[in-house]
């Protein structure tokens, strides 16, 4: 029988007399199996390293765990799961997902050798072991999605080959040690998603070699340091959700790689540093829910790999700069205090648009040239008509509510944006002629209905007359009246005049209530169109006619032949009700003309 054998049939024995007590003093038969094979057929790990394993297997319910396979087993350490031995000494422990349930023992210090340290989501509680600042090999530590809690200890500053420090989505609290700067090798820092307070240290400036800074979800207060500004190598900077002040260093500008910049929602104030157009291959800028206040820098657009620029919930002033550099999709500057007409040009791809309440004002005919799947502009103050937009169809969000819009338009969007939100518009001015009221609402006059409506008692209005294809009405007496205008096709509008206060002049403008042009009930042999009207008003005829248009006291202002279709220029005339009348019929239409 060679020596091989020998030694196999004593390890045999050895084994069956461990598993009669294993159940009773499990650790140490561990370690006298581990010292017998040690003196015999020469172990395949350290002996400390095999103590701090099974501390580990003990303190974290190991019989418990989704795979256990070969733990305290007769096996090789090597194949235990999640085990990776190199010369004798445990150099990885991977066990994600694995049900670990318990607190990390400190012996796992004596794991000299360790270089990587995988426990993700699990279900690990207590403290991180200050112990562990002494596994100096140690270059990735993962704890992330785990119940941690307690501060993170300084000691791990003293892991200077760390390059991957994973301690997200657990219940860490406290500061971010002073001395993380000593962590020159790190790439990636994460710590989002806990309870850790207190300031960044500016000593976060010496991690020249990080790539992604991860600490958002936190309660971290103070300033940002300016010596983040040092990061040259960082693509991510993901501070958002805090409770971070002060304003935003110019200094974040010097990082070249910088790919998302992510500040929002924290407390950050003064103005938005011009530096960030420097940020050559940023893709993504959020600085929104802060405390900005200053105009928009027109820098911060140019950068030409940007698609997203966030800057919505501050408390923003000014006109909105000149956005012809921008070649992005996204644009969200709503609720700040943005004042002016919107710019010439609004970039080339923008397809969603975001600048409601603020105070901008102006038409909005720049956006017609543009491909929206959702634009918001509700709450501010633009006037106008409506523009085409070339994918009515495609649109999946429209709101223009809450502006300074009439009806001009609002039919084609009902028509082709079945869901979009218009209503709420600025109450529009009524215009008192004489014996007459009426309002210009725009739209197709044919379907439109005006409601006459007359205030009663505590804030009660009363329908007093209802006209179709018609602005203009005839109050019976003094009172406070306001016009109500439904379209049937924009039914998501509903109009109403300004509140006036009226009283019928003593003496009727028009002589004779026996007057031609009161005949408004006579069958009408043409058509007028718009009515109101501004500049010029168009009619068409059955055949040829002379019209004239008349002012109240019968004068003639106008006069022109028309067959078929025309138009007369009424630019020139003052505001006011006026009489288009068919010299060849008698035929007699009201017309309101407006500025």
């Amino acid at each position: 029988m060679n020596n091989s054998s020998r030694l196999n049939i004593i390890f045999t024995l050895v084994v069956s007399h461990l598993k009669l007590l294993v159940m009773k003093k499990t650790i140490y038969f561990f370690l006298f199996y581990v010292c017998f094979c040690a003196n015999t057929v020469n172990a395949q790990v350290n002996v400390q390293d095999s103590l701090a394993l099974v501390d580990l297997y003990n303190s974290t319910d190991g019989p418990h765990w989704s795979n256990n396979t070969n733990w305290l087993s007769n096996s090789p350490i090597s194949t235990w799961f999640g085990i990776g031995v190199t010369n004798e000494r445990v150099t990885r422990i991977g066990l994600p997902q694995n049900k670990l349930n318990g607190s990390l023992p400190s012996s796992l210090a004596n794991l000299a050798k360790l270089e990587n340290l995988y426990l993700p989501t699990n279900q690990l509680s207590g403290s991180i072991p200050p112990s562990l600042g002494n596994l100096v090999n140690l270059q990735y530590l993962y704890l992330s999605d785990n119940q941690l809690s307690g501060a993170i200890p300084s000691s791990i500053c003293n892991l200077i080959n760390l390059q991957y420090l994973y301690l997200s989505d657990n219940q860490l609290s406290g500061s971010i040690p002073s001395s993380i700067g000593n962590l020159v090798n790190l790439r990636f820092l994460y710590a989002y998603n806990n309870k850790l307070s207190g300031s960044i240290p500016s000593s976060i400036g010496n991690l020249i070699n990080l790539r992604s800074l991860d600490l958002y979800n936190n309660q971290l207060s103070g300033s940002i340091p300016s010596s983040i500004g040092n990061l040259k190598y960082v693509l991510g900077l993901y501070l958002y959700n805090n409770k971070l002040s002060g304003s935003i260093p110019s200094s974040i500008g010097n990082l070249p790689t910088l790919d998302e910049l992510l500040l929002n929602n924290n407390k950050l104030s003064g103005n938005i540093p011009s530096s960030l157009g420097n940020l050559g291959n940023v893709s993504f800028i959020r600085l929104d829910s802060n405390q900005l206040s200053g105009s928009i820098p027109a820098s911060i657009v140019d950068p030409p790999f940007l698609a997203a620029l966030e800057l919505n919930n501050n408390q923003l002033s000014d006109s909105i700069p000149s956005l012809s550099n921008f070649h992005g999709y996204l644009l969200n500057f709503s609720n700040n205090k943005l004042s002016g007409n919107l710019p010439s040009s609004l970039g080339k791809f923008v397809s969603e648009l975001y600048l409601n309440n603020n105070k901008l004002s102006g038409n909005i005919s720049t956006l017609g040239n543009l491909f929206f799947f959702k634009l918001d502009i509700s709450g501010n103050r633009f006037s106008g008509s409506i523009p085409s937009f070339p994918n009515s169809f495609d649109i999946r969000y429209l709101n223009l509510s809450h502006n300074y819009f009439t009806i001009d338009g609002m039919e084609q969007i009902a028509q082709t944006v079945p869901n979009a939100i218009y209503d709420h518009q600025k109450n529009i001015p009524v215009h008192n002629n004489g014996e007459t009221l009426s309002v210009s609402a725009g739209g197709t006059l044919s379907n439109n209905t005006y409601k006459l409506l007359k205030w009663e008692a505590k804030g009660v209005y009363t329908l007093v007359a209802t006209n179709h294809d018609d602005s203009i009405f005839h109050p019976a007496g003094k009172g406070i009246y306001q016009i109500k205008i439904l379209n049937s096709v924009a039914t998501g509008l509903v109009l109403y005049s300004k509140v006036i206060y009226y009283v019928a002049p003593s003496n009727p403008v028009i002589a004779s209530s026996e007057n031609g042009l009161q005949q408004s009930d006579k069958t009408n042999l043409f058509r007028v169109y718009p009515n109101p009207a501004k500049g010029i008003l168009h009619v068409e005829t059955n055949g040829s006619a002379i019209l004239s248009l008349i002012d109240q006291s019968g004068k003639i202002l106008v006069s022109s032949n028309i067959t078929g279709k025309g138009s007369i220029n009424i630019s020139g005339i003052t505001p006011g009700l006026y009489y288009l009348k068919n010299d060849l019929t008698g035929n007699v239409q009201k017309v309101m003309i407006v500025r």
